[in-house]
């Protein structure tokens, strides 16, 4: 499920996000185009096809009244969505409550559904309790759900990963786990150039810069 990404500074600016792979131009996605991809994956909840109990919150009210529950099953979602990931990042889950981006209002109705599935699956809604493995198969549940409800968690995994990898309320700690060192670090001299790079240099063909 891993995607990566890197977002500069200041995380309301429409900076670039360089996906990993091979470095090239072609895996840069702009602030702009993550924006839209992400309002495009929750469309389908944006439009009359909104099922009631999204548009009238009908959905458990411990959901609604209490954040630290469902702090607790989104970090234990990216978790499981990035494993290695530590759960303890106080900027690990931000990104879902932030409303720069469309997803918070769909968010504890996301964190209900978790639930749902997790008791249908496995007899259990804990889903922040349930082994990796059971929250895995919870989650691609989730994925293959109708059409509104599985945008939901593609949108959800992909913020995930665009948070995490590139480090966006963090800049200056990149993401170590891909190698990224942030924006806060002073690279050594011979990580940036060759001190001697005559090994690498051709021979001169005159010593005074007319070839006859």
């Amino acid at each position: 499920m891993r995607n990566g990404n890197e977002i500069t500074s200041d995380h309301r600016q429409p900076k670039g996000v360089t996906l990993p792979g091979d470095g090239r131009r072609g895996n840069l996605i702009t602030r702009k185009a993550f924006v839209a991809r992400i309002s495009l994956l929750l469309g389908a909840t944006l439009v009359g096809c909104t099922p009631a109990k999204i548009l009238f919150k009908a959905y458990p009210s411990k959901f609604k009244d209490d954040p630290e529950l469902v702090d607790e099953y989104l970090r234990s979602f990216v978790v499981t969505v990035i494993p290695g990931a530590w759960i303890g990042d106080p900027n690990l889950v931000r990104i879902y409550t932030d409303e720069y981006y469309p997803f918070h209002p769909h968010c504890r109705f996301f964190v209900s559904d978790l639930a749902s599935r997790s008791a249908d699956l496995h007899g259990d809604e804990r889903f922040h309790l349930l082994a990796p493995a059971d929250r895995t198969r919870v989650i691609r549940d989730g994925l293959r759900a109708d059409a509104i409800v599985s945008r939901l968690y593609q949108a959800a995994v992909f913020m995930c990963q665009v948070s995490f990898f590139g480090s966006i309320y963090d800049d200056e700690g990149g993401c170590p786990m891909i190698g990224y060192p942030g924006t806060g670090r002073v690279h050594d001299p011979d990580e940036i150039y060759f001190r001697d790079p005559s090994p690498f240099l051709s021979h001169e063909l005159t010593i005074n810069g007319n070839y006859v």
